[in-house]
C-alpha cells in the first residue's frame, strides 16, 4: 500500500540566520527538511505532520568536510553519508566514523541522507551517535542567540529528541584527534547491511603501554538514547590488558556489564533477551578488536 505525503509548503533557506528565522516564525508547525529520508517517512506515516519544511540543502559550506592536524575533524551538517564514506581523510584518521557510514541503509539512501539528519531525528538506533560518543565529539547549532556547541554525550535527550531548541539548526560535527597508542571500533548487528541497527556497539580504547589509560564504550538501539556505558568502562580503565587473548576473563565482565546497563525493548525487530545477549557479543568482540589495533 502506498502512503502520500500530507500536504504541506516549502519555505527555501539561503542561509543559515534564515533557517532560524523562519523556525522561529512557525515554530511547532515547521520542521528542517535535508535529505528527508526519515522527515519524509514520518510524514507518510503520520508520525509528524510539519505544515512548513525548511529547506536548508541551498545554505553553502554546510556539506563540507575538514580536517586540521591540531583541531582534528570538521563535517558540516549536510555532508552526505556517501561523502563520509568515500572521504579518504575520514576512512584513515577515523576508521569507526566511516565504518558507521558504510553500514547505512542503501547507496540512495546514503548520496540523500546526511549526517545533521541522522543525529537530530534522535533515533536510538542511529549509526553514527555511538561512534562519536566514544570520540568526544561535540555539536556545533545555530540560532538567534548565537553559536553554541554541545558535547555528543548531552545532545540525545530522547526518542526523537535532542537538546536542539525549536528555533536552531546543527550546523557542524566536530571530533577531535584520535591520541597515540589508541584506536577505535565500531559494529552493527541488523538482519541485513542496509537495516536499522538491532544493536550497535562503539569502542574507544587508548593504551600507555599496556595500560588501558582511557576507555570509551557506547550502544545503540538497546535504550531510549545512544548512551555510554559507564559502569563497564571503570571495570576496565587503569586495568593492564596484554592483548592476545590474555584478557578474556576482564573483556567477559565488561561485556556483560555494558549488556545489563542497556534497557532494550521487544518490537518487531527482535526481542529483549535477543538484544542483550548480542550487545554482550559486540562489546567483547569490538574491545578484542580496539585493543588489538590500538597496541
Amino acid at each position: 500500500m502506498l502512503l502520500g505525503l500530507p500536504e504541506f509548503d516549502i519555505l527555501r533557506a539561503n542561509t543559515v540566520a534564515e533557517a532560524c528565522s523562519l523556525l522561529t516564525q512557525y515554530g511547532d508547525d515547521a520542521r528542517v527538511l535535508a535529505g528527508g529520508t526519515d522527515l519524509l517517512v514520518k510524514m507518510k506515516n503520520k508520525g509528524m505532520l510539519p505544515r512548513y519544511l525548511i529547506n536548508v540543502k541551498r545554505i553553502p559550506d554546510l556539506d563540507q568536510i575538514r580536517y586540521d592536524a591540531q583541531a582534528g575533524l570538521r563535517i558540516g551538517a549536510l555532508a552526505t553519508i556517501e561523502a563520509i564514506k568515500d572521504s579518504s581523510v575520514i576512512a584513515h584518521k577515523f576508521p569507526p566514523v566511516n565504518k558507521a557510514a558504510s553500514v547505512v541503509g542503501t547507496l540512495q539512501i546514503r548520496n540523500l541522507g546526511t549526517l545533521g539528519g541522522n543525529l537530530a531525528n534522535a533515533s536510538p538506533a542511529a549509526e553514527f551517535a555511538p561512534v562519536l560518543l566514544t570520540l568526544g565529539a561535540s555539536v556545533k547549532c545555530a540560532g538567534p542567540g548565537g553559536e553554541r556547541l554541545i558535547p555528543m554525550d548531552e545532545f540525545f535527550l530522547g526518542p526523537g529528541k535532542t537538546s536542539l531548541q525549536r528555533n536552531e539548526i546543527l550546523t557542524e560535527v566536530l571530533v577531535p584527534n584520535l591520541p597515540a597508542h589508541a584506536a577505535g571500533v565500531y559494529l552493527k548487528h541488523s538482519l541485513r547491511g542496509m537495516d536499522v541497527a538491532i544493536v550497535s556497539a562503539a569502542v574507544f580504547v587508548q593504551m600507555d603501554g599496556e595500560t588501558c589509560r582511557d576507555i570509551k564504550i557506547a550502544l545503540g538501539a538497546v535504550a531510549p538514547t545512544p548512551f555510554r556505558a559507564r559502569k563497564s568502562e571503570a571495570i576496565l580503565k587503569g586495568r593492564t590488558l596484554r592483548g592476545g587473548g590474555h584478557d578474556s576473563e576482564v573483556f567477559d565482565e565488561a561485556a556483560q556489564v555494558a549488556s545489563s546497563e542497556s534497557v532494550p525493548i521487544n518490537d518487531l525487530r527482535a526481542y529483549i533477551v535477543y538484544r542483550r545477549k548480542v550487545a554482550e557479543m559486540l562489546v567483547r568482540q569490538a574491545l578484542e578488536e580496539a585493543l588489538a589495533e590500538a597496541k
